[in-house]
C-alpha cells in the first residue's frame, strides 16, 4: 500500500513542480513579450512624427521606393525564426540541432519505422514495427504517443505523455504513461570459430578441438512479463557550436507499479569451468516494482543542414541494482536526411549491449531501424 502511495505523491510532485515553473515561465515570457509591444508602439508613433517631417524630401529622392526594397532584402538575410524562437511549418529549421525541444504549437509530427535484428546468431529472423507523433499543444508543452516492437511483438511499449519547457530549448521534463514488455532471449552455445556455419557443440565438443564455446543468443525469443511504469525524463541540450551539440537524459528512471517474474537474461562467469566449455552460464531474471535507472547521454552534429548524425548510449539499470550481470549499456548511432521542413528519413543502428558479459563480443547484439517522419500544420 505504502508504495502505490509514495509513486503517485512522487509524480504529483512533479507535476505540480512543472506546472508552477510553467506558470513562472509564461508569465516572465508575457512580461518580456508586453514590454516589446510597448515598445514598438512608441517606436511606431516616432516612425508617424518622423514621417510628418522627411516626406517631402523622400518625394524628392525616390526613397521611399528604395526602402522598400532594401526592406525585402534584409528580410531574405534574415535567419527563419520568429520571435523567441517559435518556428511555423514555413519557418521550421531543416538543421535539426537548431529544432526547438517542444515543437511549436499546431505542429505534428509522425514517425514511422521498421526494424530488424541483425545479431550475430539471429540476423533477420524478427522483425518489428514502429508509429509515434508527438503535437505541438502550446509553443512549449507537446503531447506525445505511440506503440513501439521489436522481435516479432515479442517486445512492445504502448505510451502516452507530455513533453514540457523548464527552461525553453534548453531542458524539458517529460512525463509518460507506459505499457511494456521485454523481449527475452533464448541463449545456446556456439563454437567459435565454427567449422560449419552456426556450429554448436556436440556431446559437448566441438570439431575443431580449439574451438571455444560461447554463450549467445540464438536469435529466438520468448515474451517477458507486462509492465506499466511511468518513465521521467529530463531532456536537455546543450549546443557547443551550431553544428555541435550535447544531447542528454531524454530518459532519466521508470517508476513501475507491478512487478514481473520474467525481464531480462543475467549472464554470470561459471566457477572453474574448463578451456573449451562455456565459461558463463544464464539466469532469466524477473523485475519488481522499484524503480529502473535509465539515464541517457550523446553528441549530436549537424555537419551540413540536412544531415545530421546523433550518438548516445543509455545505462539500463533494472531495480537500481548495478551488481555485474544486472545492467545493459546500449549505444544507438542516428543518421538523418532532411530534404525540407517536413521530411526526415533516416536509419538507427544500435549494439545492444557495449558492455556484455565475458565470452560475448559488444558488436554480437545489434537491431536496425530505417525510419521517416513528417510534420505538418501551420
Amino acid at each position: 500500500m505504502l508504495r502505490p502511495l509514495s509513486r503517485a505523491l512522487m509524480i504529483a510532485a512533479l507535476s505540480l513542480t512543472y506546472v508552477a515553473w510553467h506558470g513562472h515561465w509564461n508569465d516572465a515570457f508575457a512580461k518580456k513579450h508586453g514590454g516589446d509591444d510597448d515598445s514598438d508602439d512608441d517606436s511606431g508613433d516616432d516612425d508617424d512624427s518622423g514621417g510628418d517631417d522627411s516626406g517631402d524630401k523622400g518625394d524628392d529622392s525616390g526613397g521611399d521606393d528604395s526602402g522598400d526594397d532594401d526592406s525585402g532584402d534584409d528580410d531574405k538575410d534574415q535567419p527563419p525564426v520568429t520571435a523567441g524562437g517559435l518556428f511555423t511549418m514555413a519557418s521550421y529549421p531543416v538543421r535539426e540541432i537548431s529544432r526547438p525541444l517542444t515543437i511549436t504549437k499546431g505542429i505534428a509530427q509522425v514517425r514511422a519505422a521498421i526494424g530488424t535484428d541483425l545479431s550475430a546468431k539471429g540476423a533477420f529472423d524478427s522483425f518489428g514495427v514502429n508509429l509515434e507523433g508527438v503535437y505541438g499543444y502550446s509553443d512549449n508543452f507537446m503531447l506525445l504517443g505511440g506503440l513501439t516492437d521489436a522481435y516479432n511483438f515479442k517486445q512492445f511499449g504502448v505510451y502516452f505523455g507530455f513533453e514540457g519547457a523548464l527552461a525553453y530549448d534548453v531542458v524539458d521534463i517529460r512525463l509518460a504513461a507506459n505499457l511494456h514488455r521485454n523481449a527475452i532471449p533464448d541463449y545456446a552455445t556456439f563454437c567459435n570459430p565454427p567449422a560449419t556455419p552456426g556450429e554448436m557443440p556436440v556431446g559437448g565438443m566441438c570439431q575443431n578441438a580449439m574451438a571455444s564455446q560461447d554463450v549467445l543468443p540464438s536469435g529466438k525469443f520468448g515474451a517477458g512479463g507486462t509492465k506499466f511504469s511511468i518513465d521521467l525524463g529530463l531532456p536537455f541540450r546543450y549546443a557547443i557550436k551550431p553544428e555541435i551539440a550535447i544531447v542528454a537524459l531524454q530518459t532519466l528512471m521508470s517508476i513501475d507499479f507491478n512487478s514481473v517474474d520474467k525481464d531480462f537474461v543475467s549472464v554470470t562467469p561459471i566457477s572453474g569451468a574448463m578451456p573449451g566449455q562455456p565459461q558463463v552460464m544464464t539466469t532469466v531474471k524477473g523485475n519488481s516494482a522499484k524503480p529502473d535507472l535509465n539515464p541517457s547521454i550523446g553528441i549530436a552534429t549537424n555537419p551540413i543542414p540536412p544531415l545530421s548524425i546523433v550518438v548516445f548510449a543509455q545505462l539500463r539499470v533494472p531495480d537500481f541494482d548495478t551488481s555485474a550481470g544486472a545492467f545493459q549499456v546500449p549505444v544507438t548511432g542516428r543518421i538523418e536526411f532532411s530534404p525540407n521542413q517536413k521530411l526526415d528519413i533516416g536509419l538507427e543502428f544500435t549494439l545492444l549491449n557495449v558492455k556484455p558479459p565475458e565470452g560475448q563480443s559488444p558488436i554480437d547484439n545489434r537491431f536496425l531501424s530505417l525510419f521517416m517522419q513528417s510534420r505538418f500544420g501551420k
